[in-house]
Parts: structure tokens; sequence; C-alpha cells
């Protein structure tokens, strides 16, 4: 039996010239509908704390982007770089989460690092991890003071070495002296 290779498997390249995608909104009705395109690597989507920006991050762009986001209509617009991500170690922005007071949290898969970005998208803190590959965090507990950090079990390549005995670990950071927002149910 050939092992599973997927640098040879069709639609998949290691690198940037891999097929591109939508970020796409499932609606309460159920329908679909297309908020950006051109997209390799989607992760971390969150909105600003009043729902009016929609933060997203194509992990092979190195940068997370800022969209005006129409509550109404549920269309994202007008897409800026909120923020140039530090990829000289490896690192790429994983899973993404707003707090209360409108800071970006992103999780820096390969880097060992959350970083907390301000609304302007300067960095406000940087937290090292024990573990290489954080892939998301979100606030939770009682008064959504803990930040939760998930982490990878296997990498998905070669290359990138694994965590040891803490891969696929759950982390709980407490005595941030912030607190997360409540996420909103599915409506459909």
């Amino acid at each position: 039996m050939t092992p599973y290779n997927p640098a040879r498997s069709k639609g998949y390249r290691a690198d940037r010239h891999r097929t591109r995608a939508p970020i796409n909104s499932l609606d309460p009705d159920l329908s679909l509908h297309t908020l950006d395109t051109g997209i390799i690597v989607s992760n971390g989507p969150c909105w600003s704390p009043d729902g009016e920006t929609f933060y997203f991050a194509d992990s092979w762009s190195g940068e997370i982007w800022a969209y005006d986001y129409d509550q109404e209509t549920g269309a994202a617009r007008n897409r800026r770089a909120f923020t140039a991500v530090d990829t000289s170690r490896g690192g790429a922005a994983d899973g993404a989460t707003v707090d209360s007071e409108g800071c970006v949290w992103s999780a820096l898969v390969y880097d060992s690092k959350l970083v907390r970005y301000m609304p302007d998208g300067e960095i406000e803190r940087v937290i090292d991890m024990p573990v290489k590959k954080v892939t998301s965090v979100m606030f939770g507990g009682r008064n959504l003071d803990v930040l939760f950090v998930t982490s990878m079990a296997k990498p998905p390549l070669p290359r990138f070495p694994g965590d040891g005995v803490l891969r696929g670990s759950l982390f709980a950071v407490h005595d941030l002296g912030i607190t997360g927002v409540p996420e909103p149910r599915f409506a459909g």
C-alpha cells in the first residue's frame, strides 16, 4: 500500500498556488451567499463586538483582513488589511476571536504564540504557549474570562515537528483581566 502523500493529490500543492475558493455565509433561511473569493486557507472568522466589522484570515496571505459588515444583509465589503502577521518563524494566523474591548486574538499556528491586536491592528500583547501548533482561541467560563486555546494533535506534513506529550491539548489561560463576548446562536 502506498502512503498518502498530500503533495501529490489532486487539487493540493504545498505552495501559494493552491486552488482558491470563496468565503460563503449560511443564512438563517439556509441559503448561501459569497462574502469574498480567492481564499486559499480559510481561518479566524470573527466579528467586532458591535457586529459592524468582520475579521478573517487567509493563512497563506500573511494578513488578517477587516471588512465592513452589514448586519441586515450579511454582506461583507471594503476588504482591507487589518494587520500583517509575523511569518518569519513559520507561523500563520489560524483561529481567532474578539474580546469585549474590541481586540482580536489570533492563534499563530507553528509559532507557539497567541497575539492580541488592538482595534487599529497594532499588537497589544503576545502570549507564548508551550506548544508550537496552537490552532484556535475562544473565551469561556461563567464570566467569559478564561481564554481557551486548542492545539493540533498531528501535524499535516512531516516537516512540522511534534509537540510531545502536550500535542492536541486544550489550554485555559486565566487572569487576563479581559472578557470575551457572547457568541450568537445560529438563527436557522
